[in-house]
């Protein structure tokens, strides 16, 4: 028997968990307006069956669209072609879920539940609505209709300075995992030798990256000169503190040729380096002029550390050049020097031996002392296959020893230099890119035709993030707008609530600067969540005007008036659930789930505060309803 998880594709990980967590406090929303609607229609006189079936009919369409509207603003995170969409793509899918199966629970379990335990006493019409808490906030919200203009102005005021706060909150795209373990990657120059273990009591893997133990981990290729290390320590303070800065002045003074990479594990999917410049030509010696400036201009900014590149350190390389005409005349081809080259420093394979199943290569090849000894190459013999004669090499080819780069790397048929950089405990990457990037356009002005740079790192991994996300999220904003159209089939209406969404960011910038918190990929996802939220509720408040206005028959000023403190209860009531159920992922969930739930707690205060006061404003003006003379 399969169950949903399995039909779904969802498994039991970091992604779902927090999932769960963030729709904890979503799953009774549609119960509590649900609730509140019975409970405001038994206040009215109705008997509980009565009032249970007219709140049922009366909320069905409103709920689930507003359920559909939250579930469709995480769907960017679901449809996002990159490593990072895939990474929380589950978030989509398990608050999908949670939400159609709480408006199924809220039309037929919440008025069920409501018919047999609550016991309202019947209120007057007059008398609703009436305490200090509605009388003040009724107040406020006549006082802001008779001046909307001036209230819109003080509110897009606030708005706007709230967006220059994003500049000064840091922009990480993902943080480093909070647990006590960190590792090594140790690397030697190419052509040193293969390592020693050197580790004791530690999970080391010699020749190789190990397995992929989490997400965030990419593993190395296998190579004799690359060693990796996975240590646990007491503390996650230990490691940035302590043990890293140690064992890093160890390797530097002990094995200068050693490069070695010591970092935390890091959360998201795997970025090798947290700054990366690439740069492409086609001549290697200028394009190393490029990288040496490079590395001098990173090593000038605080904060980059373990500056190194891809192609690694020059090493020493053998170059045989055959001259052709003086091979043409001994009757000497270029193979014929390949193979003779080949048989006396690799060996060639003359025949095998079988000793039962096992096939045993016979290679022949010069003794030792020939292999190593360079001032003996000249007199090596070059057998000619078509003549049977022997040269000495000497005669046909110049043999020298020469230093080139130990690996040649291409990017789009060019060849490519990935210098690359690590960074200081409390430096983010995007300070360093922020003061490269002007020097590099600056420098790429002088550089030759053929050249140019590509930034790496976060910077790259981040943008393509972002950019994933946000190809998908017109397809989120068409469904909202079909859903809302199809609601109130009214686009003034749809414009007043998609007007509420910015209201949100306000809150945002002052919980991530009040948190100290940061901008990261998942306080991008938590601004998408809320304006799922945010529609949630002005889909609430807006469809209860219309209520007022076609069923009970109230002019519009009026209907404005009561529908405000009608919603008031429930709308807060779903905005405390929400924040309750983000809580123990602000305080618990770790570097990467707290901006998230910090950017949906404070925006989601803000803005149902303000949604109370806008949405009714933005009606009046939409639909001229003028409150001049008016007296509740």
């Amino acid at each position: 028997m399969i169950n949903l998880g399995q039909a779904v594709a969802i498994g039991l990980d970091q992604m779902s968990l927090a999932a769960l967590i963030i729709a904890l406090g979503m799953l009774v929303d549609n119960a509590i307006v649900m609730a509140e609607s019975i409970m405001v229609q038994m206040a009215a006189g109705r008997r509980p069956v009565e009032a249970a079936v007219g709140s049922a009919r009366e909320l069905r369409v409103p709920l689930l669209i507003s359920s559909l509207t939250t579930a469709a603003a995480f769907l960017p995170i679901s449809l996002a072609q990159s490593t990072t969409g895939e990474y929380t793509a589950p978030l989509f899918k398990v608050i999908t879920i949670a939400l159609l199966s709480s408006w199924l629970l809220a039309l037929t379990m919440t008025p069920l539940l409501c018919v047999l335990f609550l016991r309202v006493r019947p209120v007057a019409a007059g008398e609703r609505f009436t305490g200090r808490f509605y009388r003040v906030y009724r107040g406020l919200l006549i006082h802001c209709l008779r001046r909307p203009a001036l209230t819109l102005a003080g509110i897009v005021g606030v708005f706007l300075l709230a967006m220059q706060g994003f500049r000064i909150i840091p922009n990480i795209f993902f943080p480093p995992s909070d647990k006590a373990i960190f590792f090594i990657a140790a690397e030697l120059r190419a052509g040193t030798g293969e390592a020693s273990e050197g580790v004791t009591n530690w999970a080391t893997f010699a020749g190789n990256g190990g397995p992929r133990f989490y997400l965030g981990h990419n593993p190395s290729l296998p190579d004799p000169q690359y060693a990796f290390s996975l240590l646990n320590a007491t503390s996650r303070g230990a490691i940035t503190d302590e043990l890293i800065p140690r064992i890093a002045a160890f390797c530097r003074e002990r094995f200068p040729e050693l490069d070695v990479k010591l970092n935390p594990l890091q959360l998201g999917p795997p970025v090798s380096a947290p700054v990366q410049v690439r740069l492409s030509g086609r001549d290697p010696d200028r394009l190393f002029d490029l990288v040496d400036a490079v590395k001098a201009e990173l090593r000038s900014i605080p904060g980059a550390t373990t500056i190194t590149d891809d192609w690694g350190m020059r090493s020493k390389k053998l170059v045989v050049a055959v001259d052709q005409p003086r091979a043409r005349r001994a009757g000497v081809t270029s193979q014929d020097v390949a193979v003779s080259l080949q048989t006396a420093l690799s060996g060639f394979e003359t025949t095998q031996y079988r000793e039962g199943e096992t096939s045993i290569p016979v290679t022949l090849r010069s003794t030792l002392a020939s292999r190593t000894d360079v001032t003996k190459l000249d007199s090596l013999n070059v057998y000619a296959q078509a003549t049977g004669a022997a040269v000495p090499l000497l005669q046909v080819a110049d043999a020298s020893v020469v230093w080139e780069p130990s690996t040649i790397l291409r990017r789009g048929r060019l060849k490519t230099v990935t210098v690359s950089s690590e960074l200081a405990p409390g430096v983010v990457a995007s300070d360093v890119v922020a003061r490269l990037r002007p020097w590099l356009d600056a420098e790429q002005a002088g550089w030759p035709p053929g050249y140019r740079y590509e930034l790496g790192g976060e910077a790259e991994t981040s943008g393509r993030a972002n950019q994933s996300i946000a190809e998908q999220l017109p397809v989120a904003g068409l469904i909202i707008l079909l859903l809302l159209i199809a609601q109130f089939n009214s686009i003034r209406r749809t414009a007043i609530i998609l007007l509420t969404i910015p209201l949100g960011l306000i809150g945002v910038v002052a919980g991530l600067l009040l948190a100290q918190s940061y901008v990261g990929f998942m306080t991008l996802l938590g601004i998408i969540a809320l304006a799922g939220i945010i529609i949630n509720n002005a889909i609430v408040l807006i469809d209860r005007i219309r209520i007022e206005i076609d069923d009970n028959g109230l002019d519009p000023p009026r209907a404005v008036v009561e529908a405000a403190p009608g919603r008031f209860r429930p709308i807060l009531l779903t905005t405390a659930t929400t924040v309750a159920g983000l809580l123990p992922l602000w305080f618990g969930g770790g570097p990467m789930w707290e901006p998230m739930a910090i950017a949906i707690i404070f925006g989601l205060l803000g803005a149902t505060v303000l949604t109370l006061g806008v949405v009714p404003i933005l009606y009046s003006l939409f639909f001229r309803v003028r409150f001049d003379g008016f007296r509740y």
